[in-house]
């Protein structure tokens, strides 16, 4: 896996009310009703009744999404020519961080402006700055 961060990563994401299957399809059993033991059925932990878009918009009436520097398009073609993704260098978490006890296990967040976590990484690995706002054990 840190091979296959310091090549980059594209990060797709989605916020909507689902009014077909209140978005059970991503983190419950979808379709409802069908049986957990049907391959694909149990995706996830929530209840059925959950992501109801008529409780969501109740509860958070103004809530809205804002994306910026958005860039779509085939895998490739969204940067300049001869652009290459930076790697990520090893260095200690942002400045900001608020140590706390414990270690990080591998994989695990170390580190990042706003990350109060533990920011040592258990033996043999390294906390591996990903950007300002993620340092992860690698």
């Amino acid at each position: 896996m840190d091979k296959s961060f310091a090549k980059g990563h594209v990060l797709v994401l989605s916020i909507w009310d689902d009014h077909a299957a209140n978005m059970l399809w991503l983190d419950s059993d979808y379709p409802v009703g069908a049986s957990t033991t049907t391959p694909g059925v149990a995706r996830g932990a929530c209840a059925t009744s959950s992501g109801v878009p008529a409780d969501i918009e109740a509860a958070s009436p103004n809530a809205s999404v804002t994306f910026s520097n958005i860039k779509f398009g085939d895998i490739g073609s969204t940067y300049g020519s001869g652009s290459t993704p930076t790697t990520p260098t090893t260095s200690a978490p942002a400045t900001t961080t608020t140590a706390s006890s414990g270690t990080v296990a591998h994989y695990g967040q170390c580190g990042g402006i706003g990350y109060t976590g533990p920011t040592a990484c258990v033996s043999p690995y390294t906390c591996v700055k990903n950007g300002d706002y993620y340092s992860q054990c690698l």
